[in-house]
């Protein structure tokens, strides 16, 4: 089975692949150029961080880099909304006790992905085990 697939749509990419680190450039990438080739409204620097972000918090947190696990993404293109869903293999994590935690230090190299989520405008949701997170965007 291929570590790395995507496909797409006119509104829509799905990703699946391998817990690395290179996989994660390689989903940006693909996602940049999707977003790029239907002349999408966003700010590039803002909506690749906060997609990296949470590719990393899947890969590293949730799977652990175990490249044997998988993570899915998806974005999707509604008329003036963005939706990315990340969903990998690990046990998920208490999401309800990590948003009322005090915000992190910007000395800290980790724990600001979900705060930066809300400061670049995404709205997030995760499923119950918490190894789904789902970001909404307006793109007017």
């Amino acid at each position: 089975m291929e570590d790395f697939i995507c496909r797409e749509n006119d509104s829509s990419i799905f990703c699946n692949f391998s817990s690395t680190l290179t996989n994660i450039d390689r989903v940006v990438d693909t996602i940049k150029n999707f977003l790029h080739s239907r002349r999408i409204p966003f700010s590039p620097f803002e909506l690749l961080f906060v997609l990296r972000e949470a590719l990393n918090n899947s890969v590293i947190h949730g799977n652990q880099k175990d490249s044997s696990l998988k993570v899915d993404c998806s974005l999707h293109l509604d008329k003036d909304t963005l939706t990315i869903t990340v969903t990998d293999q690990g046990k998920g994590f208490d999401w309800q006790r990590q948003l009322i935690k005090t915000p992190v230090s910007s000395s800290t190299t980790s724990g600001r992905g979900l705060n930066s989520m809300e400061r670049y405008g995404f709205t997030m949701r995760f499923n119950e085990a918490g190894n789904t997170l789902y970001l909404t965007k307006k793109i007017i």
